[in-house]
């Protein structure tokens, strides 16, 4: 059976531990781990673990909070470390929206700004990009749409699906984490969508099939059987298709 989990952050874990996860990924069958940077520190650790693990794939991005937090000189010099490594990286992320953690309008949109320069520069080096959207799935959605964005992976996303089946029609994957196991929203958007836009992820150490547990990569396997089982599918040819998608993405 052919795995990816297209959104982890490995950085997280301690070094002991992380080898530990790796391995036992590989053992479950995922041929792909792509782990996303969130600042300049895990940007850069992202590349290092790219260099120290056959599976691991890097992702570099500013997250909207951290973004936030740095001067825009300092955004122009990540975006441009971003750019410099454009042929060690499979996409641009974590990036997007997080109107949750936005404390006024202006940071909402200062977020909008910082999102659509991350999206600019996806598009100039021709990367997917991989799109966090708390409490602003239509404004991520819509912006996407209006910028002229082909590629694009929405990591946990939490809108209506009405929402969800508009980004589909617009081309855009939907990832399906490890908490499908007891989310009734994950298994909603995994009943509604064809298999062709869908992808799986972790968020690893986060979104674990039980509530306050640790998710790890090797966990899309059951995450493909749960879809299977929701599907009427054999697991082997859910994740053989879920995988060709990762491959048509971030090939």
């Amino acid at each position: 059976m052919l795995l990816a989990d297209v959104h982890a952050h490995l950085d997280i874990f301690g070094e002991e531990e992380r080898t530990a996860v790796v391995k036992r990924a590989a053992a479950a069958g995922v041929k792909a781990i792509i782990t996303s940077g969130i600042d300049p520190d895990s940007n850069r650790k992202s590349l290092e673990l790219q260099q120290q693990f056959k599976i691991v794939k890097a992702a570099l991005g500013l997250y909207p909070t951290e973004a936030l937090k740095l001067s825009a000189a300092a955004v122009e010099k990540e975006l441009d470390f971003i750019r410099s490594n454009n042929g060690k990286i499979v996409a641009i992320g974590e990036i997007g929206l997080d109107y949750q953690e936005a404390k006024s309008e202006k940071e909402r949109q200062l977020q909008q700004r910082l999102f659509e320069q991350q999206l600019k520069l996806a598009r100039a080096i021709g990367k997917p990009v991989i799109v966090h959207s708390r409490n602003a799935e239509k404004a991520v959605v819509d912006t996407l749409i209006r910028c002229g964005c082909k590629k694009a992976v929405l990591h946990a996303f939490h809108g209506s699906l009405k929402l969800v089946k508009e980004a589909a029609a617009a081309g855009f994957y939907v990832t399906i984490p490890t908490n499908i196991q007891r989310s009734s929203h994950f298994q909603a958007i995994a009943k509604t969508l064809p298999l062709s836009r869908l992808l799986t992820e972790t968020d690893a150490p986060f979104l674990a099939s039980e509530k306050g547990g640790k998710s790890e990569p090797a966990h899309v396997a059951a995450t493909v059987a749960r879809i299977a089982e929701i599907k009427g599918m054999v697991a082997e040819e859910v994740a053989n298709i879920i995988y060709s998608n990762y491959q048509h993405l971030f090939s």
